[in-house]
């Protein structure tokens, strides 16, 4: 019988090295690997909390359409994802459910729960996230051309009294309904959809006051969402007076309307600009309300540009340009350092130039000029630090996995930086 002999501990000690490293590469892979998934998935559920009710597979769905449409901003190749975990969820709650995927007519619908499931079956978390992400369907579709199924989409929601009055969040809800309205032919469908939103706000905060005539009472609490609902209830009457088979009376009626919601509006958010500047007050009195000092006069000045728009089109020239006026000298000088203030003040000079041309003012008109060549211009797709890794690092996974981290870096350790590419470069819109 041959005997067997074992490698010495010299031959072992000669291979420890490699092992070693072979190892260290191991787990260091692994730790990417699993480091760059979980900081997708903590992105994702950061912008929109994820239950832990979904499926590992269902919860990979969310976190892929959460992080292409607001990571990458594209919510174009958010779709297919949305879609799929709204299928899903639909199959899991009905076996039985019968919906051809494969009909060109389904190509972009997706079966939805019924508010009777989500009031009596799901948690409230699973009911907000479910709500949440059927709005997102619906404005991802919007980007993509699908107006009619958006369309149909934000309906299922706003229309359902049991989803709209008690399920969700009642500000993201609203905005649901905003959006149907802004892309509602008539005037009347967008005060009636504007108005069942500002109920809705209403009846979920008992505090808040408004008329019937959408004016804010003394007394009234705002939010974020219910000031916007009033501004885009104003914004559509002005926009109605526009239309030339009106008669000068409806014109006028429709301006007047609008001239008032705004400064209803203004009046109630410069008393509060007042008392958080005086620190009388701060954001714990307003907690639905952003009292950051910026927003408050970023707000009143946004009210005030329309307030002037309005006046000139009511005939008060002077008055119009007065509220203009206003509107520069308080914000000019911080144009280049707040991007909304100055897109605020493109408006309101180019609305000044027009108002000085037509009145013949053209020392005040070239001065205008003159301002508007001073303002500061702005990369449309300026972003932040932040926004900008976690997109770099959606495109590399994305395209090569998580082990794309780190072929990058070494293949840019040894050679000229690569250009990352974009998701319309190495993904389909429509292919899973």
């Amino acid at each position: 019988m041959r005997s067997l002999s074992l490698p010495t501990g010299s031959a072992l000690r000669g291979w420890g090295t490699v092992i070693n490293i072979i190892g260290g590469a191991y787990i260091g892979g692994l730790i990417v690997c699993f480091g760059s998934l979980y900081f997708l998935y903590h992105d994702a559920n950061e912008r929109q909390p994820i239950p832990f009710e979904l499926s590992f597979a269902d919860q990979k769905t969310a976190v892929m359409a959460i992080n292409k449409d607001d990571a990458l901003k594209s919510p174009r190749y958010a779709v297919k994802h949305y879609r799929r975990l709204l299928i899903e969820l639909a199959k899991k709650e009905n076996p039985k459910l019968e919906f051809d995927e494969s009909d060109p007519k389904n190509q972009y619908r997706a079966p939805f729960l019924d508010s009777h499931t989500l009031v009596h079956k799901k948690s409230n978390t699973f009911a907000n996230f479910y709500i949440d992400i059927v709005s997102r369907y619906a404005k991802a579709l919007l980007a993509k051309g699908q107006l009619e199924i958006s369309v149909e989409t934000l309906q299922k929601l706003v229309n359902d009294d049991e989803i709209f009055f008690r399920l969700g969040d009642a500000e993201r809800l609203s905005q649901c309904g905003r959006l149907l309205a802004r892309i509602s032919p008539t005037v009347d469908e967008k005060e009636s959809l504007l108005k069942r939103c500002i109920t809705m706000i209403g009846s979920t905060f008992s505090s808040i006051h408004v008329d019937e005539n959408y004016l804010l009472q003394n007394s009234s609490r705002i939010t974020d969402e219910l000031i916007s609902c009033l501004n885009d209830m104003a914004f559509a009457y002005a926009k109605e007076s526009t239309h030339s088979s009106l008669s000068r009376h409806q014109k006028q009626d429709y301006l007047s309307k609008a001239l008032n919601i705004y400064l209803s509006n203004l009046k109630t958010v410069q008393q509060v600009q007042h008392s958080v500047v005086s620190g009388q007050k701060n954001q714990t009195n307003y907690p639905l309300f952003n009292c950051n000092e910026e927003n408050l006069q970023m707000l009143v000045n946004e009210i005030r540009s329309h307030v002037s728009e309005i006046m000139w089109s009511k005939g008060y020239k002077q008055n119009a340009i007065s509220w203009s006026e206003e509107v520069v000298d308080d914000i000019y000088y911080i144009n280049s350092s707040s991007k909304r203030a100055n897109h605020i003040l493109i408006d309101v000079l180019a609305n000044l130039t027009t108002m000085y041309h037509q009145i013949r003012n053209r020392t005040s008109e070239e001065r205008c000029i003159q301002l508007q060549k001073g303002l500061s211009h702005y990369d449309s797709n300026e972003s932040s630090w932040y926004d900008n890794l976690v997109g770099r690092f959606c495109r590399i996974i994305y395209n090569k996995g998580p082990l794309g981290v780190i072929e990058k870096a070494l293949v840019e350790r040894f050679g000229p930086p690569r250009r990352l590419l974009e998701i319309e470069e190495f993904e389909d819109e429509d292919t899973e």
